[in-house]
């Protein structure tokens, strides 16, 4: 399962955000997720991937740009 489905998948079941809104342009605010909302996010996908992102890592405005430090960490990860 790609980061983005699986972050796909928490939002609809975890924080109830409608299928139909998530996108990678999609902004953390459109999608209802606030700050303590995104720290969540990010325990689960550490958790679900294996990886530690650093807090000074965690300044997303967008879903895509989630997705992107996700994806830069589980594949450092994997080198």
């Amino acid at each position: 399962m790609s980061s983005f489905d699986f972050i796909r998948k928490l939002l609809i079941e975890k924080f109830d955000v409608k299928p139909e809104v998530i996108r990678p342009e999609a902004t953390l605010a459109d999608l209802g997720i606030d700050s303590l909302s995104v720290v969540e996010i990010v325990f689960d996908v550490s958790d679900h991937f294996g990886i530690d992102i650093p807090d000074e890592r965690l300044k997303f405005n967008t879903l895509g740009e989630v997705v992107a430090v996700v994806d830069e960490f589980v594949s450092a990860k994997g080198a």
